[in-house]
């Protein structure tokens, strides 16, 4: 179990703790299975770090790691750009960039143009999209500077993923309310709590509209972007009212330790977070937004959502 992060991190740490597969596995994937670990590369840490710069000093730092993605479907792997000091600052980092994605036997299968993402947020991403037509380890290519960087991105069958996914139905959970904690305390780690505990999702379900359920532990988030996605989500609920928005904790009593998860991480199949679902009206989902993202994004993907 990855312990509960304390203070505020600097640009090393969190490059040690959140760029490369550590990012994807984050609190709850370096605790999970042996075998669903990260692909390693060149320029990791010991604690599983894949920041790779080929030829240069600068590096892609990966906000994702182990079984997530699934071959034929849409992915969507966010990145953020370090050096040797850790994640660069906003300002410090292009605004945007050119992917080559290779496939398995290294051939180049796709090339896409990404923006960078920073709006409301204390940090810098770029979210990479692709369409993987089948299994296996791909890489990110790109160049910053005149430096080569490139990142592993591993896609699995679907059938071998258990966390939900694009098409799946949302199992009826009954997720904490103040009225029913459900064995959950704190029901938000937020300081102050949010507000978006007063439904829970199963009844949310019921109501046939649009959800944007967000899964994390803003008290105790290893990466220190959990409070700050959950504000981007707090904003953005006055432009979307036609959407339900939830916040669903990770551990069920974290005061007493993080060994115990609340039950909505083992019916989403969860081993990171934070991770937004967006679920349409019928009560599947669309999409999901993992890790980081901003308000710029959050919006074109709510507006989508309606």
């Amino acid at each position: 179990m990855i312990p509960p992060s304390s203070g505020s991190l600097s640009r090393r740490r969190f490059l040690t703790v959140a760029g490369g597969a550590a990012a994807g596995a984050l609190l709850l994937g370096a605790c999970g299975d042996d075998d669903g670990g990260s692909v390693s590369s060149e320029g990791g840490d010991d604690d599983g770090t894949t920041t790779t710069a080929v030829g240069g000093a600068v590096a892609l730092a990966q906000f994702f790691g182990g079984p997530m993605f699934a071959a034929g479907e849409p992915v969507r792997a966010p990145f953020g750009v370090s050096d040797t000091e850790g994640l660069l600052p906003t300002d410090d980092t292009p605004e945007q960039l050119t992917i080559k994605i290779l496939d398995p036997d290294g051939e180049e299968v796709d090339s896409v143009e990404v923006a960078r993402r920073s709006e409301a947020l204390p940090r810098a991403y770029f979210p990479l999209t692709f369409t993987p037509p089948a299994a296996g380890v791909y890489t990110a290519r790109t160049e910053i500077g005149g430096s080569a960087a490139e990142m592993a991105i591993m896609i699995d069958q679907a059938a071998d993923l258990s966390v939900v996914k694009p098409g799946d139905a949302i199992p009826a959970v009954a997720t904490p309310t103040p009225t029913d904690a459900r064995g959950v305390n704190p029901i938000c780690t937020a300081e102050p709590a949010c507000p978006l505990h007063d439904v829970s999702l199963a009844d949310a379900l019921g109501e046939g509209r649009p959800i944007a359920l967000l899964v994390a532990t803003p008290a105790f988030c290893q990466i220190a972007i959990c409070g700050p996605v959950l504000d981007v989500l707090l904003e953005a609920t006055g432009g979307h009212p036609d959407v339900r928005f939830l916040h669903a904790e990770v551990y069920a009593n974290p005061g007493e330790g993080l060994e115990e998860y609340a039950p909505i991480v083992s019916e989403l199949g969860l081993h990171f977070e934070p991770c937004l679902l967006l679920i349409g009206a019928d009560g599947t989902l669309v999409e999901r937004l993992d890790t980081i993202y901003d308000r710029s994004e959050l919006d074109e993907r709510l507006t989508a959502l309606v």
